[in-house]
Parts: C-alpha cells; structure tokens; sequence
C-alpha cells in the first residue's frame, strides 16, 4: 500500500498536533521564567484592573497604567532598598553555620546537667566528631545555596523587570491581541487551533486560580511568621520571611524548608529556647492555614490527598526540579479533572445521588399512568 502523507496526517493528527505542542514547549524552555513572570502578571493584575473599572468607571487604559507605574515603583523600590540587604543576610547566616556546633554541645550539656535521667539516652545523640561532620556538610551544601540565592535576587529581578514589559503591552491590548489568535482558525494553522485553543486557555484558567489563591495565602503565611519572629526577637526577619513567602507556593514540603533556616538563625543568636519557639509559631501557622486558609481560599477547588501531593512533588522535583515543584500540582489537577476527569465525576456522582433519592413533584404522575394522588396497587 502506498504511503500518503495526507492520510498518516488525518489518522494521527490529533497525536501529531500535541508532540508539535509539546516539542515547542520544550524549544522555549529558556524562557520559561520570563513567560512564567508575564504569565503571573497578567493572571494577577487583570482582576485588578477589571474591578478598578467597573468600580471607579476611570478610562481602563489609565488605570492600568497608573497601576504598572505602582508595580514598576515596587520593583525598583526591592532593588534599592531590600535586596542588598537580603544578600548581606545570606551571606552572614552561610558563614555561621560553623558556630552550631558549640551551640549544641552547650545544650545538650544544659540539659544532661539539668536532668541526669536522660544521659544514657542523650549522651550518644551528639557526638562532637559527628556533629562536625554533619555542620560541615551542610556548609558546604546550604552556604553556597543561600549566597547564591541573594545574588540571583538581581537576576530575578531583571527578568521580573522584562516581564513588566511584556505583561504591560499585553493587558494594554489584549482585546486586539485576542481577536488576532482567534484569526489562526481561518488559517492554515486551523487544526492546531482547533485542537489545542480550549485545553490551553482551560489550564491557563485553572494555573491562575490556583496562584492567585496560593499568593494570597503566602502572603498571609509571611506576614503573620513575620509578626512572629519579631515577638521572639529573632535577627535577619527580612531574609527568613522572603524565604517563607516564596517556600509558601510549594504546598506541605514548602513549610518545613522554609522552617529550617529561621531554626538555624534561633540557635545561632537566641539558643534551643527560641528554636523551639519557632517550631511552634510554624506549627500553629500551619494549622492555621490547613484549617482556616486553605477552606476559605481555596473553596472547593484544587483539594488532592497529601500523599498525592508529597508523591507529585517528588516526581515533578526529580524530572523538572524547581518548575517541577511549583507547577506540579496545578498540573497534576488539570489532568485529573479536565483530562482524566476523575473530579468532575466524583461532583456529577455527588449531584446525581440526591436527585435520585429525592421525593417526586407534587403534579409528578405516578407509574402506569394514573392521575396525581391516585394509590398505586
């Protein structure tokens, strides 16, 4: 049989046209950040300006540049003021990583000599020779991460800066912009239109609600740990509560990353006492946000099982590391619900059941006919 190019495309177009989609993904895949920050942008600032609109009734081209001029503001505000400061902060908490060491000896000395019970079981708990080793360890693995991740703060910010800019010109005509795309499906890119359009502007909708519900409880997270390690006094607050607003998108692994280096910093400068202080604030925090923030943030939307979580995190880490651990979760829900989707019939079960077991009309007729209130033999 003689091979048709025509053909092999109608029988496997629809595979065709998405290993296309995937591979240009894959081709962009140095621009992930800037399109990531512009997407993030455009996700947050067009609910913004659509309620300023219907709300002040001011010309939609004026408020949004009145409100990119804010953000351009903050941004060069960050640069000046807060992230050289972030970046001294790094640097010092890298470098007295090393003093643990005596800090730890000292309080498992205090508290053998306060309960001489406990000593068969904490004397071979820390021993010094592998105490250093462990400290030295992590010096060299947490350092250079935290000095690199101050200075790359400048990196960020450039690219957030770039990121304006594309989001700027994209809000300011987006209508045109739309009407243009939409022209693609009288071209001869129609089926690649046709096929992928929905699904993408679907997942877009579904990656916007869940970070604009994901950065408005990082934001609450870090301002009430921020309140908190201001109570227990602790130094470098500026550092440990960037960390945890940006540790906040990674859901349950994120809590205890970003509670690691507040409990470095409290052993170093206040001792085990404020450690422990900050175990707890972190605990209650996150039954805070388990209980209160998520129900009230969320609703009914992204709810997946922590072990599934734990088990996207990981795989999402180890093929796509940090794109991986950011993105893994709402991706993983799209194609739960709107690929798989196991959601939508687990809700359509949910709303079948108590139709079903609901009683009939008042003016329902009852079997074989017969009129309303008449008995049924």
């Amino acid at each position: 049989m003689q091979f048709r190019l025509d053909r092999f495309y109608q029988l496997n177009r629809r595979a065709l046209i998405w290993a296309a989609l995937v591979g240009l993904i894959y081709l962009m895949r140095d621009f992930f950040a800037v399109i990531f920050i512009t997407f993030l942008i455009v996700s947050f600032t067009l609910p913004v300006i659509d309620y300023l609109n219907q709300r002040t009734r001011l010309p939609r081209k004026l408020i949004i540049v009145a409100l990119y001029l804010l953000i351009l503001a903050a941004l060069v505000g960050l640069t000046i003021y807060v992230v050289p400061r972030i970046t001294a902060e790094a640097s010092a908490v890298a470098t007295e990583l090393p003093a643990m060491k005596q800090k730890l000896l000292a309080a498992k000395a205090e508290l053998i000599a306060r309960y001489p019970a406990i000593k068969p079981v904490a004397e071979p708990l820390l021993d010094e020779a592998e105490l250093s080793e462990m400290l030295s360890t992590l010096t060299g693995r947490v350092g250079p991460i935290l000095i690199a991740s101050g200075k790359k703060l400048f990196a960020v910010v450039s690219t957030a800066l770039l990121s304006l800019l594309f989001s700027f010109l994209i809000v300011l005509d987006l209508a045109g912009l739309a009407a243009e795309l939409r022209q693609l499906e009288h071209s001869r890119l129609h089926d690649f239109y046709t096929e992928t359009a929905e699904p993408v502007v679907k997942f877009a909708s579904v990656l916007a609600r869940a970070l604009r519900a994901q950065a408005m409880i990082a934001t609450t997270n870090t301002l009430m740990t921020l309140i908190g390690f201001l109570v227990l006094g602790l130094p470098k607050v500026a550092l440990l509560s960037i960390i945890v607003f940006f540790f906040s998108f990674i859901p349950v692994l994120g809590v205890f990353i970003s509670t690691a280096p507040a409990v470095i910093v409290a052993i170093n400068y206040l001792g085990y006492g404020a450690a422990v202080g900050v175990i707890v604030l972190v605990t209650i925090i996150h039954i805070i946000e388990a209980y209160v923030l998520n129900p009230l943030i969320y609703g009914h939307h992204l709810k997946l099982n922590p072990v599934i979580v734990l088990v996207i995190l990981f795989v999402g880490h180890h093929f796509f590391g940090l794109w991986g651990m950011l993105l893994g979760v709402p991706v993983a829900y799209y194609f739960i619900t709107h690929v798989f989707r196991v959601g939508r019939m687990r809700m359509l079960a949910e709303l079948v059941q108590p139709a079903r077991t609901a009683s009939p009309p008042l003016d329902a007729k009852p079997p074989g006919g017969a009129a309303p209130g008449t008995p049924v033999s």
